[in-house]
């Protein structure tokens, strides 16, 4: 009654052999406001909205305008009348397209069908602009609600997508892909289209960024051809991930980026408070940041150590096996495991070792901590062990340094206590184990550069400045969007803290060193190239203005190194909003924004803790 004027059903006689057709017809306004998002969600949502307002449009998810039941692939053939200035997107392939025209106005009649059964399908409009590419007989679309000079930048991007993931997962399942700018806050990839927000398409340098629009590619082969039951676990956006987010890295031969996507995502997950974790195979959906440090970040490593294991070659033999024998169907992870199984050398598949080895990582809420011991070194011969804490099964690099350079050997260990060996022909002078992060596990702290996710799950005191301070409103508001958005904190003014609230916690400090005193404090200890100099910030020989910039430095601790200390610099800010934007920046140590040139970080960088042994994955043999 809510959303509906009126609802008429009736059913059509059919002779005893026939299964009984319903009709259905109803009518009304659909006006749902979409919800509003919190520190730890990326994206808002609506049950249903056509909005009469410019530059705004229609969001009908499934369920909204038809009759849809959960787990329930079906054909759909989809008719929208529409006046003529609106473009209407929905999955499918467009089998007719049609002017009306009348004595009121002209109107248009479009008509999708969709191949292949499908879950639900989305119908989305506007009033757009569109941009339109073939290749390989498939139409690449841009559709904005303003003209843009980013549309040949969009639709390349967008057949180079094609052109790498066709190779990996075998043909790309639909006639067309479109990028549909959205009038709310959405990330979202639909059967042959995805739904981004305007203020995201305006950042070609994020929306292009490994894991952004290519991860919305990626999912027209994973969760919108191949479909999942949510019920029965969400494989597809850890496949996703890594497919998009990780291995377009490797695909396009940027190595650094895959390092320090692999270094990241073991900092997330290492980040992650223990009360939400749990096992991969019981993530269903995002429904906050650490939700995606589980279902995506933790799920696309444990395919990092699949494709290890089986090799990079089998590996994607067997998706492409998959995409093939699953398409228009729902899959499970027990359904991934046996196509990896296909392709696995046999001493992986003797026994069930491969669906045991991937059912025990999905299964576990830990990873195991590894250390490098009793190295010897006789002859052209060195002996050693590496210890693990459980019996997960990794593959890990040791790396075997000598005057040349460098030998890399990766072993497959499954037991706690692993005696290894390895020959050469030189003299070996120093062992490291897995420097680049290509391994399921736990971070020492000399490895993790300081970040934001690590204070955020340390449950901190955030430090205001005084009531007097112009500052202090806004670290009200900060107290109150960390407890709306569910993170465990407490708030005290500086001139409150006591030496035990310091000693024994982890510290968020707001405002300036005029009004902050421990940011006076701290800043001694900021990286070289980054001063506080009177009004500005100095860095790397440049200069930004305080008033026009926010900063935030994860550094170490004033006391106490088991905890954590972030910054957050900021002087009379004109609203909240540059704060909300240094939660897509949880994973860095430290960032600079403008606040009058949206855009990439002024200047960021790491910062390690100071530590003089590296022994537990180091052994120098000089």
């Amino acid at each position: 009654d809510q959303y509906y004027n009126t609802l008429n059903f009736y059913q059509k006689p059919q002779s005893k052999n026939k299964k009984p057709i319903i009709f259905l017809t109803y009518s009304g306004k659909v006006y749902n406001l979409p919800n509003e998002t919190n520190l730890n969600q990326k994206h808002s949502n609506s049950i249903g909205i056509i909005s009469p307002k410019n530059n705004e449009g229609i969001y009908l998810p499934g369920g909204s305008f038809y009759p849809s039941l959960d787990n329930s692939l079906n054909l759909f053939e989809c008719t929208i009348n529409s006046p003529k200035s609106y473009i209407m997107v929905t999955s499918g392939n467009v089998i007719s397209n049609n002017i009306n025209k009348s004595q009121k106005d002209e109107s248009k009649t479009v008509v999708y069908q969709t191949p292949f059964p499908t879950d639900e399908i989305t119908i989305v409009g506007g009033k757009y602009v569109e941009y339109s590419k073939q290749y390989e007989g498939v139409t690449f679309n841009l559709y904005t609600y303003d003209s843009t000079n980013q549309a040949e930048t969009y639709l390349n991007s967008s057949i180079e997508y094609y052109k790498i993931y066709t190779k990996l997962f075998g043909d790309y399942p639909f006639s067309s892909f479109s990028i549909v700018k959205n009038f709310f806050a959405t990330g979202f990839g639909m059967p042959g289209y995805t739904l981004l927000s305007g203020k995201l398409l305006a950042m070609p340098w994020v929306t292009l960024s490994p894991g952004s629009l290519a991860h919305e590619f990626v999912h027209n082969w994973w969760g919108n051809s191949v479909y999942v039951d949510y019920n029965g676990g969400n494989w597809c956006e850890a496949l996703t991930t890594f497919s998009a987010n990780y291995y377009y890295n490797i695909a396009t031969g940027n190595k650094s980026g895959a390092i320090d996507w692999r270094k990241k995502a073991l900092m997330s997950i290492d980040a992650l408070p223990q009360e939400k974790n749990y096992p991969v195979k019981d993530f269903q959906y995002q429904k906050d940041m650490d939700d995606a440090v589980i279902g995506y970040q933790k799920g696309a490593f444990i395919f990092y150590e699949v494709m290890k294991l089986i090799g990079e070659n089998n590996f994607f033999e067997a998706l492409k096996s998959f995409s093939k024998d699953f398409r228009g169907k729902h899959a499970y992870w027990s359904d991934l495991i046996n196509e990896f199984s296909k392709f696995a050398p046999k001493e992986l598949i003797n026994n069930n070792k491969l669906a045991n080895i991937i059912n025990d990582w999905i299964s576990s809420t830990e990873e195991p901590k590894v250390s490098l011991k009793n190295v010897t070194a006789s002859k052209n011969k060195i002996d050693f062990v590496i210890e693990k804490s459980d019996d997960l099964t990794i593959t890990i690099p040791v790396l075997f340094y000598n005057s040349n350079g460098f030998d890399i050997v990766y072993y497959t260990i499954s037991n706690k206590y692993n005696k290894l060996e390895y020959s050469s022909n030189v003299e070996i002078n120093k062992v490291v184990v897995d420097p680049n992060y290509e391994s399921l596990r736990k971070l020492y702290n000399w490895e993790k550069p300081f970040s934001f996710n690590q204070t955020l799950g340390a449950e901190p005191i955030i430090v205001s400045p005084g009531e007097s301070s112009p500052n202090y409103k806004f670290a009200q508001e900060f107290y109150k969007e960390m407890q709306q958005s569910e993170y465990k904190c407490s708030m005290k003014k500086a001139s409150e803290l006591t030496e035990n609230d310091i000693n024994n916690n982890s510290l968020i400090l707001l405002g300036t060193i005029k009004d902050n005193s421990l940011i006076k404090q701290l800043s001694e200890n900021f990286p070289e190239q980054f001063k506080i100099n009177g009004d500005n910030f100095d860095f790397s020989g440049k200069s930004a203005p305080i008033k026009e910039s926010i900063m935030m430095i994860n550094t170490d601790h004033p006391k106490n190194p088991k905890h954590f200390t972030t910054i957050i610099y900021f002087d009379n800010l004109p609203n909240f909003d540059p704060i909300k934007r240094l939660f897509h920046y949880q994973s860095y140590s430290m960032v600079l924004l403008s606040l009058t040139k949206p855009g990439r970080p002024l200047f960021s960088i790491e910062i390690f803790p100071t530590t003089k042994s590296k022994i537990e994955l180091v052994k120098d043999l000089k």
